[in-house]
C-alpha cells in the first residue's frame, strides 16, 4: 500500500507518519512528533559518516563517527524527550511497544548475523557469551572495556557499535521514569543538573541529556520558531563549538555542538519522499554497516586491490544495499503492521521485557566482573 503526497508516491510503512492526521487516528503518539524534513537528511548523512570512519576514512580534528553518533543521540533526547512532555502515565504502554517495534527487529537480527557469522569463520569462544549477553540485555556500553575487548569480541571487535544502541535503550527505560513519574521530572533544572553530571564525567549520555534538557525548554519558551534568522544563529553557535574542539576535544563541548545541530536543523516542514526514505533506511545502515565491508573484502580476495577510492565506494554501495534489503525485509514490514499489532497488553508486555532484560544485564554484568572477566 502507498500514500499519495503531492509529487511523490512513499510506501505508508516507510515511516509511523506520513499523514499525521489518518496516523494519529491508530498511534497516538503521532500526535505529539513535530515534522522536521532535515532530520531525515541528517539521519542518513550521521550514518554514512560512521561508515565511512570505521572504514578507514580520516576525518579532520574532531570530526568523526564519534562526534556523529553524538549528534545521533541528541536528536533522540529532543525527540524522545519532546514526546514523554506530551504523555500521560496511561500512554507508557505505548511508547514502550513504539522502542520496542522500531529498534528491536532489525537490532536483534543484525546480531544474530553477526554472531552466527563469526562462528561460521572463526569458530566457537567462549569470550563470546559475555558479550553476546551484553548485547542481548542492552548493557554493551555499560561493561564493555577497552582495549581488551577487541581481541576478545568476534570478528575483531565488529560489533562494538552496538553500544550506542545500548545507550540508546537505556535512556528510553530511565527517561520515563524521570519525566512521568517523579512530579518534577518535566522542569528544566533536573536535566541540567543531570547533562551538567553526565558532561562533566564524562558519559556518552551527555548529548541525550542535553537533548532532553532542550525539548523541556522549548516546551516553555520556544528555542526554534522555524524563522531562518534564529536557526543561523544556532548553525553559528555550533561552528563557533566545533572551532573550540579543535582545542578542546571534550566531551562537553561534543554534547554543546550535537544539540546545536539539531535545533538548527529543527524546522518543521513537508518530508520529501527521497529524505524519508534516506532517513528510513539509516538505522539499518548504522546497524549493518560491517556487512558490506566483509563483502568487499571478500570480493578483494578474489579480484584482487582496486585502490582506496574505489573500495570506500564499492564498501558504501554495498552497504548501501545491505541497508536497503534490510529495511524492506523488516523494518518496512513491522512499521506497517505495528499498529495494527498493538493492544495495551502488547504494551506492558514490552515494556516489562525491556526493564527485565536491563535488570537481567546489569545484574549479569556486575556478576562477570566481580568474576575479574
Amino acid at each position: 500500500m502507498s500514500i499519495d503526497i503531492p509529487g511523490a508516491t512513499i510506501p505508508a510503512s516507510t515511516l509511523d507518519v506520513l499523514n499525521p492526521a489518518q496516523a494519529a487516528r491508530t498511534n497516538p503518539e503521532m500526535r505529539k512528533v513535530a515534522q522536521y524534513p532535515a532530520f531525515d537528511w541528517l539521519r542518513f548523512v550521521l550514518a554514512s559518516i560512521v561508515l565511512l570512519d570505521h572504514s578507514g576514512v580520516h576525518f579532520p580534528g574532531p570530526l568523526g563517527g564519534g562526534l556523529a553518533v553524538d549528534v545521533f543521540l541528541a536528536l533522540s533526547g529532543w525527540l524522545i524527550g519532546g514526546i514523554l512532555l506530551k504523555t500521560p502515565r496511561s500512554d507508557l504502554p505505548r511508547f514502550f511497544y513504539n522502542r520496542s517495534t522500531r529498534i528491536w527487529a532489525p537490532y536483534f537480527a543484525c546480531a544474530a548475523l553477526l554472531y552466527a557469522l563469526a562462528l561460521a569463520k572463526e569458530g566457537f569462544s567462549l569470550d563470546w557469551l559475555k558479550y553476546l549477553f551484553y548485547d542481548a540485555t542492552f548493557t554493551h556500553y555499560t561493561f564493555t572495556r577497552f582495549p581488551q575487548a577487541l581481541t576478545e569480541m568476534p570478528l575483531g571487535g565488529t560489533g562494538n557499535h552496538f553500544w550506542s544502541i545500548s545507550v540508546e535503550e537505556q535512556f528510553y527505560l530511565a527517561a520515563p521514569l524521570l519525566m512521568i513519574l517523579l512530579p518534577f521530572g518535566r522542569k528544566a533544572w533536573p536535566w541540567l543538573v543531570v547533562a551538567a553530571v553526565l558532561m562533566a564525567l564524562p558519559s556518552r549520555f551527555a548529548p541525550i541529556a542535553l537533548g532532553v534538557l532542550a525539548a523541556v525548554v522549548h516546551q516553555r519558551r520556544p528555542l526554534v520558531t522555524g524563522r531562518w534568522p534564529r536557526h543561523l544563529t544556532l548553525a553559528a553557535g555550533a561552528c563557533i563549538v566545533l572551532a573550540l574542539m579543535w582545542r578542546w576535544d571534550v566531551m562537553a563541548l561534543h554534547a554543546i555542538f550535537a544539540v546545536l545541530v539539531v535545533l538548527a536543523l529543527a524546522m518543521p516542514g513537508r518530508r520529501l519522499a527521497i529524505a524519508v526514505f534516506a532517513g528510513a533506511i539509516s538505522y539499518p545502515l548504522y546497524l549493518n554497516q560491517w556487512i558490506g565491508g566483509f563483502a568487499t573484502n571478500v570480493l578483494l580476495h578474489q579480484i584482487g586491490d582496486l585502490g582506496r577510492g574505489p573500495v570506500l565506494a564499492l564498501t558504501f554501495l554495498a552497504s548501501l544495499a545491505v541497508a536497503i534489503a534490510s529495511w524492506f525485509v523488516i523494518d518496512r514490514q513491522v512499521m506497517a503492521r505495528r499498529d495494527g499489532w498493538y493492544t495495551p497488553a502488547h504494551g506492558r508486555t514490552a515494556m516489562i521485557a525491556a526493564y527485565s532484560l536491563l535488570v537481567i544485564g546489569l545484574v549479569g554484568g556486575g556478576a562477570i566482573r566481580m568474576m575479574g572477566r
